[in-house]
Parts: structure tokens; C-alpha cells; sequence
């Protein structure tokens, strides 16, 4: 048990670590954006010179806000569950004991990503995105080792479970983006723009049906709502260079945020299999059910044993 323990608060030390490496490395990659776009006026992004060179390239590539809205929103968020997993409180949690080795891999991954991030030159953005690549698995198994979806757990783990759908929804479309960033840094993608452009529209529509598609099979709606800043991004920054390309993304993230209208008050697509009733885990462990009714006598009978540990 204490070595479980030791693990836990090493996960959250880990987490704090890869976060404020990944930022001040975010914050050395902004220093050089803005030195660049003292020297050129069409810089967009707060980037190192070969970063925005690519990005200039890749028609769906979001506008910077949307990287500043979701990135401090899924840290924020991460970093809050971190910490609450490391309570002892939490010691008995099956789902945190689970998640453990990928929490590790996961922030391993993004402080690899951070040091890349803040590079200027082509391997580095080759290397960036591999690292995201390799980063979505991991997020994905977190997820599920989390049970999002599956289990109906209490609060406060309940709402702090959410960073995590977003951190998934997030480096999904952070894959597909990427993508043609690793293209064309190789020199393997040619900009046609009379191709490009309808191409584009296509692998935005493609992105979102795939996107709605996992999170019916995750039964996490919360993992589709950063697709809407991502095509929210994207329409921002293409509405007039290619209309085409930003009409789609802002119909994407109208027909999303019209879903999202539905489904994020009930928070799932359906009834998960299991329903955790004991909140504090620490007696004998979490009661768990899938039937509602049996869930609701479970928590009656456990308020007065609860009731009596404390006196």
C-alpha cells in the first residue's frame, strides 16, 4: 500500500513537472514568434521561424487562440485531478491505481513534446508530431482505465474526469492536424492549391465524423467539445484566404456545438454498465452496480455505516 502510495504522489510531482516544463518551453517558443514577427509581418502563430513556416502551409491548422483556450483549460484541468488522486483519500481508488502507469507515459510524452515544440528546426516539428502521435494511444488508454463512460463515479472524480475526455479529444485532432506538418517538413507533400483546398474540406469532414464516432463508442461527449474550437479555429483563420476550407470548419463547429447542446447536460450517450455509491472508498472499498435501483438502497444502507465510523 505505501508503495502504492509513493506511486500516486510520484504521478502527481511527474505531472506538475511535465506542465511547467512544457509551458516554459511554450513561453521560449512564444520569445522567438514574437522576435520573428518583429522581422516579418505576416507571422501568425508565436512560434519558432520553422514552425511557422510549416503552418503557413497547412490549411487546417488552427488560428493560435484555439491552442490557448484548450491547452490551459485540459492543464488546469489535469493538473487538479493529479493532485486529487495523490489524496489518501483516494488510496483504495481502483480506477487511479489503474491509471498509473499510463498517467506516467502520458506526461513523459508531453514534456517530450514541449522540448520539441520549442525547437526551431525541421526535425524537431517531425518529432513534435510523432510525439503527439504516440501521446494519443496513451491519453486514450488513460481514458478507459479511468472508466469514463463505463462507470458512473461521484463527484468531486466525476467533473475532474472531464480534463481527461478533452485531453483525448483534443490530441485526436492534433494527429490529423499534424499530419501534413510531417508531410511537408519531409518534402513529401507538394502545396497544390487548386488540390489542397477541397482535400482539406475533406479531412475536416472525415475528422468530425471519425471524432462523433469515438465518442459515441467512448460514450464521452465531453472528448467531441474540443473539436469545436479546433474548427472554430480553423473557420477563424481560412474564412477569407480560402472560403471553402473556413466554411466547412464553421459548419463543422455549428453541427458539433448543436450536439454538444444535447448531449454534454447528460454527460453521456447512454446509461453506463456500473454505478459507483460509496464516494469515499475507504472502508471496504467502493460499492458498485448496474442496476440504479440496487444503487440507490446500497447508498441508503452505507450513509449509517459511514455515519458510525466517524464517532
Amino acid at each position: 500500500m505505501k508503495n502504492q502510495s509513493f506511486w500516486r504522489v510520484a504521478t502527481a510531482v511527474v505531472a506538475a513537472g511535465s506542465i511547467l516544463y512544457t509551458t516554459l518551453s511554450s513561453r521560449r517558443s512564444r520569445q522567438k514568434g514574437q522576435a520573428m514577427q518583429m522581422a516579418e509581418s505576416e507571422a501568425e502563430f508565436d512560434v519558432p521561424a520553422e514552425y511557422q513556416r510549416v503552418f503557413d502551409k497547412n490549411l487546417i491548422v488552427p488560428a493560435g487562440w484555439a491552442f490557448g483556450v484548450v491547452w490551459s483549460t485540459i492543464y488546469s484541468g489535469l493538473g487538479a485531478l493529479s493532485i486529487h488522486q495523490a489524496l489518501p483519500s483516494q488510496e483504495a481508488n481502483p480506477r487511479y491505481q489503474k491509471a498509473l502507469p499510463w498517467w506516467l507515459a502520458s506526461w513523459a510524452l508531453n514534456a517530450t513534446f514541449g522540448r520539441f515544440f520549442s525547437q526551431d528546426d525541421a526535425r524537431s516539428v517531425v518529432i513534435s508530431d510523432l510525439t503527439t502521435k504516440l501521446n494519443l494511444p496513451a491519453a486514450l488508454a488513460l481514458h478507459q482505465s479511468l472508466e469514463i463512460g463505463k462507470t458512473d463515479v461521484p463527484g468531486p472524480e466525476k467533473y475532474l474526469r472531464i480534463p481527461v475526455s478533452l485531453y483525448a479529444g483534443w490530441l485526436t485532432a492534433a494527429t490529423v492536424v499534424g499530419t501534413p506538418d510531417t508531410l511537408l517538413t519531409l518534402g513529401l507533400w507538394e502545396r497544390n492549391e487548386e488540390r489542397d483546398v477541397p482535400l482539406a474540406a475533406g479531412i475536416l469532414g472525415a475528422t468530425a465524423a471519425a471524432g462523433y464516432v469515438i465518442a459515441r463508442r467512448l460514450n464521452d461527449p465531453w472528448y467531441m467539445l474540443p473539436f469545436v474550437a479546433g474548427f472554430g479555429g480553423i473557420a477563424t483563420r481560412q474564412w477569407n484566404r480560402y472560403p471553402v476550407v473556413g466554411w466547412t470548419a464553421a459548419g463543422l463547429a455549428a453541427a458539433y456545438a448543436g450536439l454538444l447542446a444535447y448531449w454534454l447536460p447528460k454527460g453521456k450517450f447512454h446509461e453506463p454498465k456500473t454505478i459507483v455509491v460509496h464516494e469515499a472508498e475507504l472502508l471496504a472499498g467502493p460499492i458498485e452496480t448496474d442496476q440504479r435501483r440496487q444503487a440507490e438502497i446500497a447508498r441508503e444502507r452505507m450513509t449509517p455505516i459511514e455515519a458510525e465510523s466517524l464517532d
